[in-house]
């Protein structure tokens, strides 16, 4: 009878508790959700975007990059300098696409804090090029190439501008002046060669490719290596970079090099990155071959395809790659010096019967100097009578030869030689009327 009513009175209180503990679990339930889903969005509100990340470093990446502002600085390594710090913010979150931060963070930033970012000398890459009508001047669309272009002009309106002979001695090609030309990957180098004086200090050509070497490039080595110029390439330290150094000294479908042209592969190498910590980033070959064939055959060591090739995960070959952007500017300069050095680029002075020749050329001009200044100094151009109908005749002028510059008519109109021009045989006129459209940089 005792133990029949105690099942009954526990039967009925669960059946009581029932829905209460199913409210209760319920309720923990909803409850421990609700406090994860607030964990969560308190931990969004503190998290660093990669945006704000980089204007945080933005300012000590440049100067890390750029020399502390002393030389110019690459989007690219600039780039470099504030990918390990962004990640640092961001708990190891960054840009997958170089673009992101070149073409948008970095610029949007400078155009943010235009004070701050006024005196920061930060290269783009070129884009394109722009030609001037006449005096063949050409250019690119890159960064400093714009601002160089901007500040020449008016250095030539001067119209009372002295008139000065060229004293150097007039050569084309290697001969007598260069030796060795330096061979760079990437276009994007060039305003920092040209900051370093690196041409000059060292006599050196150079010559630059956008990534796989063209035809032409290796017809051009082939040229110079038969006149005893050696070819110094700098590349990144990657699959493509040892490939472009290989196309350029290996005969393939595309050409076929008749002696083993004179080119030397100078790196980055596996030693320059270890040497200088230079950061990594990781590498997707995708299905593939595996890729250090194609490295061994470009002259990889196995310790450096150890490195661009680390697994082969899921059948996708995987690894790291060091641009020569890695490098801040300075870095790239000291290094780059250090190559030539090693590889005894020295400066050029010609034979001494080319100098004794020179020599007297110099002397010669040096004498012509002094009387052409004399003469312009004793002309006084402001004595001349300017025609009323100036303007009128260059327009005919122009109208008749319409190929040429309204100064190249002009000149025709002071010396005479437009009054000649109805004087000349048919022949002669053509003749003359392509002359001066050549000498003004026309077709």
């Amino acid at each position: 009878m005792a133990d029949g009513m105690i099942g009954a009175l526990d039967t009925a209180l669960k059946s009581v508790t029932k829905d209460w503990k199913t409210a209760k679990r319920k309720a923990d339930r909803e409850d421990r959700v609700r406090r994860r889903d607030l964990e969560r969005m308190r931990g969004r509100s503190h998290e660093v975007t990669i945006q704000r990340a980089a204007y945080w470093c933005m300012e000590q990446a440049y100067m890390a990059a750029s020399a502390n502002g002393r030389l110019p600085a690459n989007a690219r390594q600039i780039m470099y300098s504030a990918r390990p710090l962004v990640m640092k913010y961001t708990g190891g979150r960054c840009w997958s696409n170089s673009s992101y931060f070149t073409q948008h963070l970095l610029p949007d930033y400078m155009d943010a804090y235009p004070e701050e970012t006024a005196d920061w000398s930060v290269v783009f890459d070129a884009r394109g090029h722009l030609w001037e009508p006449h005096t063949g001047r050409r250019a690119d669309l890159g960064t400093l190439e714009v601002r160089s272009y901007v500040e020449s002009w008016g250095e030539d309106e001067e119209s009372d501008a002295p008139v000065k002979l060229e004293c150097r001695y007039p050569t084309c090609g290697p001969e007598n002046r260069y030796r060795f030309a330096l061979f760079v990957e990437k276009e994007g180098f060039t305003p920092l060669l040209r900051a370093a004086r690196i041409a000059e200090r060292y006599d050196l050509a150079v010559m630059s490719t956008k990534g796989m070497s063209v035809t032409a490039a290796r017809e051009l080595i082939e040229k110079l290596s038969a006149r005893g110029v050696t070819i110094l390439a700098i590349r990144d330290f990657d699959k493509a970079g040892f490939s472009i150094v290989h196309t350029l000294r290996t005969s393939g479908r595309r050409y076929y090099y008749r002696k083993a042209p004179r080119v030397v592969d100078l790196g980055l190498r596996l030693a320059d990155v270890e040497e200088m910590r230079l950061e990594s980033e990781p590498v997707d070959y995708g299905k593939q071959r595996d890729p250090r064939w194609n490295l061994r055959e470009s002259g990889a060591t196995e310790e450096e395809c150890g490195f661009l090739v680390s697994d082969h995960q899921w059948g996708t070959w995987i690894g790291q790659r060091v641009e020569l952007n890695a490098m801040t500017s300075d870095q790239f300069v000291t290094w780059l010096e250090r190559k030539l050095k090693a590889k005894g680029v020295e400066r050029v002075i010609p034979d001494d019967a080319t100098l004794a020749q020179a020599f007297k050329r110099s002397r010669r001009l040096a004498f012509l100097q002094h009387i052409i200044d004399e003469i312009v100094e004793a002309y006084q151009s402001d004595d001349l009578t300017i025609p009323p109908d100036l303007r009128q005749q260059i327009a005919d002028l122009l109208a008749e030869y319409p190929e040429w510059s309204w100064d190249a008519a002009l000149w025709a109109v002071v010396s005479g030689t437009a009054a000649q021009l109805e004087e000349m045989s048919a022949d002669a006129r053509k003749w003359f009327v392509e002359q001066m459209g050549e000498a003004n940089g026309g077709a």
